[in-house]
């Protein structure tokens, strides 16, 4: 894969992570019911920032890289690169070569959002990873790995299945109006794969949020903050899903704190796409006959 693809890469992983964080920071919280609002001390909203960064990074890049690099090489054995059997196929590949970072992440970040800034014990990124190896050793770092790929395989198989299909879609739409308006100009547009990236962030969100608190609830099961109000979720996924129903009742339980995921989730998938559709643009085929 170029270099222009990983530059592309880092620079929408880094600007969507950067912009939309203290998004992220209030669905955590809301996921494991430590706040119900949005309103938190200013500096809190940016806690987890750094390792968030800092892993998401060459995740992201890994991500992308693998998705696309699949998508290439596995386009002879499944009918061309434009098909959804490859979409598929991809995007699960691009969610295990790359979870190995994204857990990680996770845990990290998330335990450093539990923390209130008025607790002077709460310390910094590289304080709170030294205190999850002391307790908890390397193991520590990968809680809720198996619920995170059940979460993000099919997250990551709907997210590109209805990306690449939109991009055909407005692709094809473009040429048409291209051949109306008698010019050349067929490409999409930053807000086209804007809408891409946000119709499909709803589809897979929506799909996955489930699955996304518990495994949000499993990796933060032993934190303090958590253990102080369901001292039994750290008894395994069983019983965090247990819980997770007794509190919300199924249907709310099912659609918890999805408001707040997709606040965060859109406005960040949408940018870190439109970044790096522009930069290294992977343009569909078109289907017009």
């Amino acid at each position: 894969m170029d270099l222009a693809t990983i530059a592309a890469a880092v620079a929408g992983a880094v600007g969507s992570r950067v912009a939309f964080h203290p998004f992220d920071t209030i669905r955590t919280l809301q996921q494991t019911s430590l706040v119900t609002g949005y309103r938190l001390p200013f500096a809190q909203y940016w806690r987890g920032l750094p390792a968030a960064v800092a892993f998401t990074t060459p995740a992201f890049t890994i991500y992308l890289v693998a998705y696309r690099q699949a998508k290439k090489e596995l386009g002879p054995y499944l009918g061309g690169t434009d098909t959804v059997s490859n979409y598929v196929v991809s995007g699960a590949i691009a969610e295990l070569a790359s979870s190995v970072l994204w857990t990680p992440m996770e845990v990290v970040k998330g335990n450093m959002q539990l923390k209130s800034n008025s607790d002077g014990k709460a310390g910094g990124t590289l304080h709170m990873m030294r205190q999850m190896y002391q307790k908890q050793g390397l193991k520590g770092f990968f809680r809720g790995y198996w619920m995170g790929l059940v979460v993000f395989t099919p997250h990551s198989i709907v997210w590109w299945t209805c990306y690449e299909k939109l991009k055909i879609y407005l692709h094809n739409s473009n040429i048409v109006s291209s051949i109306d308006k008698g010019d050349s100009l067929t490409d999409l547009t930053s807000s086209q794969y804007a809408i891409a990236s946000g119709i499909s962030g709803i589809a897979a969100g929506t799909v996955s949020n489930f699955f996304d608190v518990l495994k949000t609830r499993q990796q933060l099961a032993v934190a303090d903050e958590v253990s102080a109000i369901r001292p039994d979720d750290k008894l395994g996924l069983w019983k965090v899903a247990r819980n997770l129903v007794s509190e919300e009742g199924l249907y709310r339980a099912l659609f918890k704190g999805l408001h707040v995921r997709l606040m965060y989730s859109l406005p960040s998938g949408v940018l870190s796409m439109v970044i790096v559709e522009m930069l290294k643009p992977d343009q569909p085929a078109s289907t017009l006959s």
